[in-house]
């Protein structure tokens, strides 16, 4: 509530200084601009005003929010907090990569503000920050339209409020409420093409100023963490200069095609440049996770069934939200942003000059291109774009690319509207507004004649079937509003027409109509007043685990995700060999667990689990799980009596020649972990370290290994060891972790860097000395090295970029 109010306060002050500036130079009407910015921000609150109430939540579950978000930016806040930069994630799926999992947008930088100012932040925090992003898209959106040249003159405000609110509550961002990294990144889109068409549409010295800050702010977007949205945001970016080059092209011809897209390449170029110290490690990570063996049938689910396309007209013909759900096909967005968007779209279409429709043929792309991408596998646009941006490839959900088509009908309705008030008699009395009303009076003929009264006779016949007649009233439901909206949106037209009000008052009436028929098809959707956090509250069990001393993990993979939250070690700062589900996970991680062969194994000891969480009367192998904690409730911990600790000395190694070879040597009924480690395809240590010979098994108690220091990214062991050998942790492997071993030879303190060593399957090791020595382990990702200096030479550019054109200028 406090950075509300200091966001209020902000706009109240640069209100003023606007206001300021009107009354000394009368043209000077920016106010009106951040007066409408501030309607948007109050429509987003009036949309939302349950939430905002907290009278409900929203999405019921919280999805992605609550699930992952919540927890992961809590750990996240908290290694801030503690002046550690988190590249390592050790709280979940026995430790992972943080750095490389794009989704974590930590980076991002209205999450660290909000990491460093308030690391402890409750849940509405996280609903804030959606609802500040729907507002921040619409408000990017009017930015848009008012910049925009139809052909010389930017659309009316009225206009834009129109687009925008189209726009910000369109499906794409309703559907995914709990999905608040898309919500952030596609909150930018409008954002981006508002600076980046100033500098395609400016050949002069400004051009490159502008080209500068669309690379900058598609970064910024970038660091929010939804890569798919990213490659949209990048394809509306291509496609808007694809289309400007050719509106353009009887007065530039193939020149002015060179020259935009050299300008897309320049912002292209930074932007990744930019990107690149999140870009480079997620690259990388890909190689481990499912998501490198996804086939082309993997990458189409959740597209947009052709049946869904009623969504244009009505997104509830399905069923709304989750509970009333009812088709054969996946419920993903639909193609909806209002029935009056849809129609006045079609009114630009008709009624505007061939100078002005030329230059919406770049928005017509867009929406095009973003319906065809969404039909996923009902079309073939999306396997031809997964071959020209393969990262495509390894991608669900077409249905998103939705939101370019509703970017694109955006834009062009708002050019109706800014028909209808600039040349609302004229534009109406003309061939294309006949043909428009035409459409508008027959299309309610059409609703109230025919499609109502069929959709009530159904309604009476099915009546005898309990879920049948359910579906005929939730689909005839949809019809009716449908019908209303169109109804409403001809009305308001007829009256224009009729001279019955004037034109901004048709446009008030517009925009008021858009506005009740957005809510009533999303406002209350898929909303609950039961609290979504509570599969976190476990406070009893959390204090337990926490009072312990140990390094250890939990358990949790035991199917109590209707009572535990799977990410609850990572808001607690536990760590845990599960967690939600998660593409992102680590392929070996999943191996590696299914290689232990159930909870009565070394190999299951060998994680470091000490502790397991149970429903109550679960059975566990008898005689190695005793009960630790009866918690109140359903749950119960239980602690494993053979757990091993996180890391241990071996004086004896076999070789694997792959990681399935070396789960299965793990499996041996004869596999002693404590006494033997198998080392990945590294035949000239199984006999010798750098530091000597290996002798074969020693007494497990003749050496040890004490966990000194620990922080999400680094390790420090004191080593104590009988002679030379190999320190064993129960980490995961993954390239960039690097390790140092310091040790005293008479006197004298050496330094030699190590490798670190698959091992175990999917775990680590470490050549050590015999004698005391300290092991130091950190993760610095060659991924993340290499984006900081790219990103650096990125920064370079933009500033050569502004240099250049600042020269420009003063020659000039």
């Amino acid at each position: 509530m406090g950075f509300l109010l200091i966001c209020a306060l902000i706009w109240l002050v640069a209100l003023g200084w606007a206001w300021r500036r009107h009354t000394h130079h009368a043209k000077d009407t920016l106010y009106r601009d951040l007066l409408a910015a501030g309607g948007l921000v109050l429509a987003t609150l009036a949309f939302f005003w349950r939430v905002v109430s907290g009278d409900v939540y929203q999405p019921a579950d919280g999805g992605d929010l609550v699930s992952f978000l919540f927890p992961t930016y809590h750990f996240a806040a908290a290694e801030l907090a503690r002046g550690t930069l988190p590249l390592w994630n050790p709280t979940l799926y026995g430790g992972a990569p943080f750095i490389s999992d794009i989704q974590a947008g930590f980076l991002y930088p209205p999450n660290l503000l909000l990491f460093l100012l308030q690391p402890n932040f409750g849940y509405p925090t996280m609903q804030w920050l959606v609802l500040g992003h729907i507002a921040w898209a619409g408000i990017g959106m009017y930015l848009l339209l008012r910049t925009l040249g139809w052909p010389n003159t930017p659309v009316s405000r009225p206009a834009a409020i129109f687009g925008a609110l189209a726009f910000m509550f369109c499906d794409s961002f309703l559907v995914h409420l709990g999905n608040l990294n898309l919500i952030a990144l596609l909150s930018w889109l409008p954002w981006v093409l508002a600076v980046y068409s100033r500098g395609l549409a400016n050949r002069d010295d400004r051009g490159g100023i502008w080209l500068a800050v669309a690379s900058l702010l598609f970064a910024l977007a970038n660091y929010a963490g939804h890569a798919q949205s990213s490659l949209y945001l990048g394809l509306a970016l291509g496609i808007y200069t694809l289309g400007w080059a050719f509106s353009q092209w009887r007065e530039d011809g193939w020149r002015g095609v060179g020259a935009s897209a050299l300008r897309l390449a320049i912002v292209g170029i930074l932007a990744l440049l930019l990107t690149a110290p999140i870009l480079l490690p997620a690259i990388e990570l890909t190689a481990y996770t499912e998501r490198s063996g996804f086939n082309y049938q993997d990458t189409t689910a959740f597209s947009l069934a052709p049946t869904q396309l009623i969504g244009v007209l009505t997104p509830g013909f399905f069923g709304r939200g989750p509970a009333l759900h009812w088709s054969l096909w996946d419920r993903v967005e639909t193609p909806f942003a209002g029935v009056a968007t849809a129609l006045l779209a079609v009114g630009a279409l008709l009624m505007a000059p061939s100078d002005l429709r030329r230059r919406l043929w770049p928005w017509i792309g867009i929406a095009a291109i973003g319906l065809g991408t969404a039909l996923g596998v009902y079309a073939i646009l999306h396997g031809w774009l997964t071959l020209l941006i393969p990262p495509l490839a390894q991608m669900r959900a077409p249905a998103r690319a939705l939101i370019l088509w509703n970017l694109g009908i955006a834009v062009v309705a708002a050019v109706g509207v800014n028909i209808l008030l600039r040349t609302g008699q004229d534009a109406l009395a003309g061939t294309g507004g006949i043909h428009w009303r035409g459409l508008l009076r027959r299309g309610a003929q059409l609703w109230f004649a025919i499609i109502l009264p069929l959709g009530y006779l159904t309604l009476f016949l099915t009546q005898e079937s309990e879920t049948t007649f359910l579906r005929a009233s939730v689909a005839l439901l949809a019809l009716v509003f449908a019908a209303l909206w169109w109804l409403g949106t001809w009305a308001v037209v007829a009256g224009l027409r009729a001279g019955w009000w004037s034109s901004m008052t048709a446009a008030g009436l517009l925009i008021a109509l858009l506005f009740f028929d957005l809510t009533s098809a999303g406002a209350y959707t898929d909303v609950s007043p039961l609290d979504p956090t509570i599969g976190f509250e476990h406070p009893a069990i959390v204090d337990f685990l926490r009072a312990d001393p140990d390094r250890f993990r939990i358990d949790t993979r035991t199917d109590i995700d209707s009572l535990w939250q799977p990410d609850t070690a990572a808001l607690y700062g536990l760590e845990d060999v599960g967690g939600i589900v998660n593409p992102l996970a680590l392929q070996q991680w999943q191996a590696q667990w299914e290689a232990t062969g159930g909870r009565a194994t070394r190999a299951y000891d060998m994680l470091n689990v000490k502790y397991v969480i149970v429903r109550d009367g679960t059975l566990l192998p008898e005689g190695k799980f005793e009960l630790a904690f009866d918690a109140p409730g359903d749950l119960a911990v239980y602690s494993n009596s053979t757990f091993m600790p996180r890391a241990w000395v071996v004086h004896d190694a076999r070789v694997a020649s792959d990681v399935a070879n070396a789960l299965s040597q793990i499996q041996a009924p004869d596999f002693d972990p404590l006494a033997t480690v198998i080392l990945l395809d590294n035949e000239e240590l199984a006999g010798s370290t750098p530091y000597g010979p290996l002798t074969g098994p020693l007494d497990p108690g003749s050496s040890q290994a004490t966990l000194s220091a620990a922080t999400s990214s680094s390790l420090t062991f004191h080593v104590n060891a009988a002679a030379a050998g190999f320190l064993v942790l129960s980490e995961l492997w993954y390239p960039g972790w690097q390790a140092t071993v310091h040790t005293t030879v008479e006197g004298d303190e050496q330094t030699m860097e190590q490798m670190v060593i698959h091992a175990n399957g999917s775990l680590r090791a470490v050549p050590i000395p015999a004698g005391e020595s300290t092991v130091e382990l950190h993760f610095r990702p060659l991924g993340w090295r290499w984006g900081q200096v790219l990103a650096g030479l990125g920064l370079m550019g933009v500033a050569v970029l502004v240099w250049s054109a600042r020269r420009v200028r003063n020659v000039s």
